[in-house]
Parts: structure tokens; C-alpha cells; sequence
């Protein structure tokens, strides 16, 4: 008898864990969505996908390059990727230093990356000011797709596997038999399982939480704006980032987006959330990224006097290390999670799906799971007030570290 194997969330990394389990003919996998597909965080995020050099993304970035052009192909289903390489902005001498080893590694594997004239600069972003800078790199094994999108590729070719997609259930609990897993209670009555997976997103630590585990992770605000500008921006700009103004962006639809992972992020209780919470925004906070904002537009003057089309403010899950949370609950067999993604959902996406899949099938895992381990900040997780503090200063840590995170 095939094992019963249920994905708990349907935003991105739920429905790419349910495609990676049923390409592998792993068991009868059930995926369950407490609302629609790509609800609660999937849908407001940015979509950008970006090389870097630094632990584990390396890996998930080509990973997810092969799955977009397999899914693609399978399906059907557009995913909406676009190459548009990515701008490395560095208003300081030492910012330009943080880039160098992201820079060297590219030059060692041949990749056509290189440090931009302030002609070459403005014509890729004709917006950008580049004697403002201290260096411009150009990274090109970079571009950007729909999240929704993607999330509906994953499940469509999901289902041509034989999965099921149940959306508008809610899990209301885990249940175990002993030490191990043995299925769930929801809005529609019990369900059997042999395996589950945990890939709830925001609301993945509440979920755990009564097994007597604490997940290491917490939502706090994210903001971006979209911005109308001229001259409108071609579709194949690339995207940026600017680390010494924790800022990033991209072309969006002729305009400009751009977003900042602002330090003393502001944490959010899941439960203080309102419901239903599915394509749901908070209150824009305008004076916490005012300063940011007046920052980047030195480099970008035309902000100066953009009106402001669309302000988006929508919780992430962080966790204290930058790094998600994908692997086995210790104590309790068969029950796995995926989640906190710390705003970079899309890019880890397959990574966490393969890891999942290697981790239920057995062997040798294709990653070194450790990094991403759920029990990695032990007893510490259970304290709120630590955790809080912990992923509020992580928001802006992955940039001040040169980590450069979306």
C-alpha cells in the first residue's frame, strides 16, 4: 500500500514540495490549502531569482533555473520568467569590497558578469545615477518570474502526477499516534496519514506549536512600492539591489518597483492577523521606510517626484539565521516541515522541494540538510520575546552582511 503522504500549504513551497514528492512516485500525496492556491505571503512577493555565492543558494538558484525550464515544458503553464541580470549597487567603498567574493566566483566559473561603466549603467537602468556609486557589478544569471504563476506550474504538473489539491480546508491540528504522525483534523473531518509535511508558511509555528515544537521563525512587515516614473522602464531591465540604503527593486509593468528590508523590522503575531488572512495586506507604515526611501533616490532621482501607485506592506517569516527552516521534526517521525523563508520563498522553492523528497525517500540527500535544520536554535526557539528580536534584526542582517538575500 502506497504511504499517505499530506502537504499543509498551497503557496509556492507546498505546491513544489507536492510536484517533487509525486515525481518521484513517493506515495499518494494529498496537498491541503486553507483558502486558494498562492494565498498568504506567495502572491505579494517580488519573484526575483538571483545568483550569489554564499551557503545553500548557490545550489537552490540552479536548481530552480532547471525547474522552471522542466515545469515549463511539462505543463504548459507559463511561469513568466524573464532574464533580466541583476545590478549590485554599492554607494560605499566597502559595500564594493562585500561584492568582490560574489564577483571572483562568477569570474572562476566563466559566468559573462563584470563591473559596469557609468554609460553601461545608464543604459541597462536609464533611471540610475551613477556617479553617486562606488561600483556597479552586473551579475546576468539573474531574472524574475510570476510567483502565482509558478505556484500554479508546480501544481499543475502536480497534478498530472495524481496529486490531490484540496483547497478551502483548514488544518486545525496535528495528530500522532506515539512518536509518530498519523494524520490531521480539519474544517472537513479527520484525515489519515502515514507522512506530513508542514509547508504553512506564517502560520507553520501555530500549527507545530501543541506537538511541543517551536519553529524558529516570525513574521515581520515587509514594504515595497510600485512607483510611476518616466521614463518608463523596459520590460528587461534588470533588477538592483542596494544594500547601503537595504533597497531593491525591479521593472514592473513599466514601473518601478523598489522594497527595503528595513532594520528593527517590525514582528507581527500570526494570530494578531486579521481573517480570513489569504490575499490580505497590512496598513502601509510610510514613515518606517521614508528614510530609506530619501536615501535611494540619490541614486534614482526620478523617486524624487514619483507618485506612488501601489504601497504593499505583507508579512514574511524570518528566521535568526537568514536561512529556512526544511527538514524532520526531531521527536516525532514522519513529520516534516518547510517553511520561513525569509522573503525568498520563490528562489528556494525547488531546493526545498528536493530536500523534502530526498529526506522522505531515504539515502543520500542531494543538499547537506544541516544549515536548513528545524532543531538548529534549539531550546531557544520556544522564547517569543527572543525569536521577535531575533527576526526583526534579521530582515535587514542578510544585507549588512553582503549576503544580498532576495
Amino acid at each position: 500500500m502506497a504511504r499517505r503522504i499530506v502537504v499543509v500549504g498551497g503557496g509556492v513551497i507546498g505546491a513544489s514540495v507536492a510536484w517533487h514528492l509525486a515525481d518521484r512516485g513517493l506515495g499518494d500525496v494529498l496537498l491541503l490549502e486553507r483558502d486558494r492556491l498562492g494565498s498568504g505571503t506567495t502572491w505579494h512577493s517580488a519573484g526575483n531569482i538571483t545568483w550569489r555565492f554564499s551557503l545553500g543558494h548557490d545550489a537552490a538558484v540552479h536548481g530552480m533555473f532547471r525547474t522552471i525550464e522542466r515545469l515549463t515544458a511539462e505543463t504548459g503553464q507559463d511561469t513568466g520568467w524573464l532574464w533580466t541580470g541583476r545590478l549590485f549597487v554599492a554607494l560605499t567603498r566597502a559595500t564594493r569590497d562585500g561584492f568582490t567574493h560574489h564577483a571572483e566566483e562568477a569570474a572562476r566559473r566563466g559566468y559573462a558578469a563584470r563591473w559596469l561603466e557609468p554609460a553601461e549603467a545608464r543604459r541597462l537602468n536609464p533611471l540610475i545615477e551613477p556617479s553617486v556609486t562606488a561600483g556597479i557589478w552586473f551579475n546576468p544569471f539573474s531574472g524574475r518570474l510570476n510567483p502565482a504563476d509558478l505556484t500554479a506550474a508546480f501544481a499543475k504538473g502536480a497534478r498530472m502526477k495524481g496529486v490531490r489539491i484540496e483547497e478551502g480546508t483548514v488544518v486545525k491540528r496535528l495528530i500522532t499516534k506515539g512518536d509518530r504522525i498519523s494524520g490531521l483534523e480539519t474544517s472537513r473531518g479527520p484525515i489519515a496519514a502515514d507522512v506530513v509535511v508542514v509547508a504553512a508558511g506564517l502560520w507553520s509555528r501555530s500549527l507545530l506549536a501543541p506537538l511541543d515544537c517551536h519553529l524558529a521563525q516570525w513574521p515581520c512587515e515587509h514594504m515595497y512600492l510600485i512607483v510611476d516614473v518616466s521614463p518608463q522602464l523596459h520590460r528587461q531591465t534588470p533588477s538592483f539591489v542596494v544594500p547601503d540604503c537595504l533597497a531593491y527593486g525591479r521593472e514592473e509593468v513599466g514601473s518601478f518597483l523598489i522594497g527595503f528590508f528595513d532594520e528593527d523590522a517590525i514582528p507581527i503575531a500570526p494570530e494578531a492577523l486579521p481573517e480570513p488572512f489569504s490575499f490580505t495586506l497590512l496598513a502601509p507604515r510610510v514613515d518606517k521606510i521614508a528614510p530609506y526611501f530619501e536615501q535611494a533616490t540619490a541614486l534614482f532621482p526620478a523617486l524624487a517626484k514619483a507618485p506612488v501607485q501601489r504601497f504593499i506592506n505583507g508579512p514574511e517569516s524570518f528566521t535568526p539565521d537568514g536561512l529556512p527552516l526544511i527538514g524532520r521534526i526531531e521527536g516525532i517521525q514522519d513529520l516534516l516541515v518547510a517553511s520561513a523563508m525569509n522573503s525568498a520563498g520563490v528562489t528556494w522553492s525547488a531546493m526545498a522541494g528536493t530536500l523534502i523528497a530526498d529526506l522522505i525517500e531515504g539515502g543520500e540527500p542531494t543538499v547537506d540538510p544541516r544549515p536548513f535544520a528545524p532543531s538548529r536554535f534549539g531550546v531557544r526557539s520556544a522564547d517569543a520575546g527572543w525569536l521577535q528580536a531575533q527576526a526583526s534584526a534579521s530582515v535587514s542582517g542578510g544585507y549588512r552582511k553582503q549576503n544580498i538575500l532576495p
